[in-house]
């Protein structure tokens, strides 16, 4: 085996364990994480004292994340990385929320009933949307560290 035949092989198997560790993001999750983010952004346009009733789907959705990083095949274990995709978690977070707050708001001011209920399905929307983008973000963050 030569040199070059070597490193082939070692970046097959780095890319092996990425694809792994951070496979396609499933459908089940995508669309789940949706419906419950849109749940508990849109119960106070329906219920006063919404705070217990949001508690619900939000502890769901983190039900969900820890099942669905169970499920994957291969765990990874790099600070740099780790702190890298915690970044980029928190920049669709960031944008998840001001499209929330930005819908919420136009709605209200033009006096739109449900204006957190309209504010909800455009949350839904940029997290079933960015969820697939935040998993491509993270394998390309984990391939320069490689």
């Amino acid at each position: 085996m030569t040199p070059e035949d070597a490193l082939r092989e070692i970046r097959d198997r780095e890319d092996q364990t990425t694809d792994a560790a951070l496979g396609p993001v499933p459908r089940w999750f995508v669309l789940s994480g949706a419906i419950l983010l849109c749940v508990a952004a849109a119960i106070p346009d329906y219920v006063s004292g919404p705070l217990p009733y949001q508690a619900v789907p939000i502890a769901l959705l983190v039900v969900l994340g820890v099942i669905s990083n169970r499920s994957r095949r291969a765990r990874l274990r790099r600070a740099r990385y780790t702190n890298r995709s915690a970044l980029l978690v928190l920049l669709m977070m960031a944008a998840v929320i001001t499209v929330f707050v930005g819908l919420y708001v136009a709605a209200s001011l033009a006096d739109w009933a449900y204006p957190s209920t309209i504010g909800a399905v455009g949350m839904a929307l940029t997290w079933a949307l960015m969820a697939p983008w935040l998993n491509r973000a993270m394998k390309a963050t984990l391939r320069r560290e490689l």
